[in-house]
């Protein structure tokens, strides 16, 4: 059996990505095992580090990548700094949320593009946009939370 730890973002804009998150999603920023220039990691409601963030100098990219490596050797992923907007291969993240319609509004409040999905047969209601990095998110609402 196995759950979702978290996810790992790689950004050229450190601050406007944990910003997102912490507005859209209401994550908390939380503890981090490093210089907080380094990065940061996201916190749901459980307590959990559901996102770590990773800041990427565009000038000098392969400084963030060689601290990464050093600390967690071979299993890094490799860097390439014109791959770094968008999912690359990660399509979307995907997070459980709750208050369709709040979500909604607040998008719209914020001027973000978003896309509406409807899966009847399972009462699942689903918003999709994309972060600073360019990142899809899709948050999903379901039973009452899809009302």
């Amino acid at each position: 059996m196995a759950k979702l730890d978290h996810c790992n973002i790689r950004t050229f804009d450190l601050e406007a990505t944990v910003g997102f998150y912490k507005d859209i999603l209401e994550l908390t920023e939380g503890d981090f095992p490093g210089n907080r220039k380094m990065g940061a990691w996201l916190y749901d409601v459980s307590g959990r580090a559901v996102l770590h963030i990773i800041a990427i100098d565009p000038a000098a990219p392969e400084v963030a990548y060689t601290q990464i490596r050093n600390r967690l050797g071979p299993l890094t992923g490799p860097l390439n700094p014109t791959a770094l907007k968008g999912g690359g291969a990660i399509d979307h993240i995907a997070f459980e949320c709750d208050d369709y319609n709040a979500m909604k509004a607040k998008l719209q409040s914020r001027g973000l593009a978003f896309t509406e999905n409807h899966v009847e047969s399972i009462n699942l209601r689903q918003l999709f946009a994309n972060d600073p990095s360019g990142i899809t998110l899709e948050m999903n609402f379901r039973g009452a939370a899809a009302a």
